[in-house]
């Protein structure tokens, strides 16, 4: 197991809340009818895109997990792992989901009937990663019985088929390239998730079985420069694309491949606060979890208590609130474990 994993899946989480903070801050804004300076929208968005490698982290960092504990096991055996995973990962999913759901009906009035909270929970509101990370989950006794046999296979069908599934779905794009009937090849509820972060599972996967091949083949100054120098060219390409200068809209599929190779040859000792990133790491699944509802909660009470025009000094209120939603849940998810128990964290948090 690579030593880095707790801290990078830390700083993924990390990603996510602050992506989630300028997305909201900025949304809020606009409902309210405040007008955010250009200059403040060049600041924010290059920092917000960031997000677009944190999903891609959690999925490869996931992969290499199940890899790790599935060692010296057969497939019925690995199958063995799965109902547990599976239960730690539906049972806090199901709790906050429907904490969410209380909180923006009371907060802002949004209803829906059982039956369309019951859908809201399958296809992943507000957390549309959680469906994907279950369909993996279940599927990954296979894909490690393959993988052992020809690892690369298992990357290229699933690249080829991300790349399928963004043909079929961005239309709009490629036009009607696809016959009709190649629609019954598209998943429902995961084919979006699938298609902007289909392959990173597999990838982690195959990290985990060939590491040392990956850190043979990267771990040398020109392949990282090289990948470095990539990624900072992609990425400025998805910054340009939000802030409408470029038109690339599938860049962000694209650019966290090349961000995650550089990361897997980062050395523990190079990152800095390690300690609190693998704290955050730690906790990571149930910040996910409660992010929105506390970031939705702060922006609310903000504009409940002043002036609406406070939305207008985004590049404070946002990292503020970001710290808020980290330290809160990361606080009260130490002390309930202390407290109660490994058994009841787990319930809660997954």
């Amino acid at each position: 197991m690579n030593r880095t994993f707790p801290a990078l899946r830390g700083i993924a989480i990390l990603l996510v809340v602050i992506n989630h903070s300028i997305t909201m801050g900025l949304q809020f804004a606009k409902n309210q009818g405040v007008a955010i300076p250009q200059w403040q929208k060049y600041l924010l968005i290059p920092i917000k895109e960031l997000g677009i490698f944190a999903v891609p982290l959690f999925l490869f960092l996931a992969g290499s997990y199940f890899v790790y504990a599935a060692q010296g096991k057969n497939l019925n055996a690995m199958y063995r792992l799965v109902p547990k995973n599976l239960f730690f990962i539906s049972l806090p999913y199901v709790l906050w989901s429907v904490v969410f759901y209380v909180v923006v009906y009371l907060l802002f009035g949004e209803f829906n009937t059982i039956i369309g909270y019951a859908k809201s929970l399958i296809v992943g509101y507000p957390n549309n990663f959680i469906p994907l990370l279950f369909f993996f989950t279940v599927l990954a006794p296979v894909l490690i019985f393959v993988a052992r046999k020809s690892s690369w296979l298992v990357f290229l069908a699933f690249f080829l088929y991300q790349a399928f599934l963004v043909v079929l779905l961005r239309s709009d794009i490629f036009g009607q390239i696809l016959p009709d009937w190649a629609g019954i090849f598209a998943p429902p509820i995961i084919r979006l998730p699938i298609a902007l972060w289909g392959v990173f599972y597999p990838l982690g996967i195959i990290y985990g079985m060939k590491s040392n091949q990956f850190k043979n083949a990267l771990n040398n100054n020109t392949s990282t420069l090289l990948i470095i120098l990539i990624t900072l060219a992609l990425f400025s390409l998805a910054v340009t694309t939000q802030l409408s200068i470029t038109s690339l809209p599938l860049i962000e599929v694209v650019v966290p491949l090349f961000g995650l190779l550089f990361l897997t040859v980062v050395k523990r000792e190079k990152i800095p606060f390690v300690r609190f990133f693998e704290r955050l790491g730690k906790r990571s699944y149930g910040i996910y979890l409660t992010n929105l509802i506390i970031i939705n909660l702060l922006f609310f009470f903000v504009t409940q208590i002043g002036s609406n025009q406070i939305l207008l000094f985004q590049p404070v209120l946002t990292p503020l609130i970001a710290a808020i939603t980290i330290l809160l849940p990361l606080l009260v998810m130490e002390w309930i474990e202390k407290s109660k128990g490994r058994a009841t964290y787990r319930l809660v948090f997954g």
